[in-house]
């Protein structure tokens, strides 16, 4: 029993807990030894635990600090965390972050354009116009272009935003985004056929966008076959939901207007959210029986 229990101990790290137990007897050792080695790994395993929830709060405590702006020491690292954040929606946010980073650093390019789009999407039309206006001799010009655009569409003034997107579209062909909504635009004028060409090309540029898929699901049911509309859905895997929902936009988009111009509100499925709800005007039609062979074999 001694033996055994001395083993115990000493595996444990634990042998100067116990008082010399050749001076003991048998039984005397036995009592008091297991109730040391309770008591120790006891203690040995609350150590343990302790440290271990320690550890944790640690890396948690710097994984906080890592994700929070405010201790970023690069500027360029911040500007990108509220690229971040803007991705996520996160738009009343991001402009509280560009508030800060503005006041740790100077006003930058980068950081007026953020601000553009933030207050774009924040519903503040005019001061992000005024910003945008401000970037349209620089780099970002493209990216400025495009945000004068979607303002215009935001108000029904689609051949405006086709104007600032198509001098966009020089500058940066090859933006799938921009593509898009200049297709969204197009859609919603009298040269929605003109639409197919930037929608393919935003298509093949950016496969996995669902706004590009829907927008280009949207033109086909207009203005291309019942197969292509078919084939173009089938391939973009969208589900039944959608393909209705995409039916009914372009059903509504083909719809005549009463009198020279309609200006009922709809939403097409897939546009960027500062356009979503728009006028609508006369559109060149397909006919009711296309649309409606096309529901059918859905």
């Amino acid at each position: 029993m001694t033996n055994l229990l001395s083993k115990l101990l000493a595996a444990l790290g634990l042998m100067g807990t116990v008082l010399s137990m050749s001076a003991c007897s048998t039984t005397a050792v036995g009592a008091s030894a297991i109730g040391a080695v309770a008591e120790a790994v006891a203690g040995n395993s609350y150590s343990k635990e302790s440290r271990r929830r320690a550890e944790m709060q640690s890396d948690l405590q710097s994984y906080e600090e890592a994700q929070t702006p405010q201790h970023v020491e690069n500027e360029a690292a911040y500007l990108n965390v509220v690229e971040q954040m803007q991705k996520q929606g996160l738009w009343f946010a991001s402009l509280a972050h560009i508030d800060a980073l503005e006041t740790r650093w100077a006003v930058s390019e980068r950081s007026r354009l953020l601000r553009a789009d933030a207050l774009r999407q924040t519903g503040q039309k005019e001061p992000s116009s005024v910003l945008y206006r401000q970037l349209l001799r620089s780099p970002s010009a493209a990216r400025a272009l495009h945000g004068l655009g979607l303002i215009a569409a935001a108000d029904g003034q689609f051949e405006a935003a086709v104007s600032q997107m198509q001098a966009a579209q020089k500058i940066a062909p090859t933006d799938a985004l921009l593509l898009n909504d200049l297709g969204y635009a197009l859609l919603h004028t009298g040269r929605g056929v003109d639409a197919g060409m930037p929608l393919k090309q935003a298509a093949q540029l950016l496969p996995q966008n669902t706004r590009i898929q829907s927008n280009l699901a949207v033109y086909l049911a207009l203005f291309g076959s019942t197969s292509e509309a078919l084939a173009w859905m089938n391939q973009s895997g969208m589900g039944a939901e959608q393909r209705m929902r995409v039916l009914e936009q372009a059903r509504t988009l083909s719809a005549p207007a009463e009198g020279a111009a309609s200006s009922r509100p709809i939403q097409v499925l897939g546009a960027a959210p500062q356009a979503a709800v728009v006028e609508v005007g006369r559109s060149p039609l397909i006919f009711e029986k296309q649309l409606a062979s096309t529901a059918a074999a859905l």
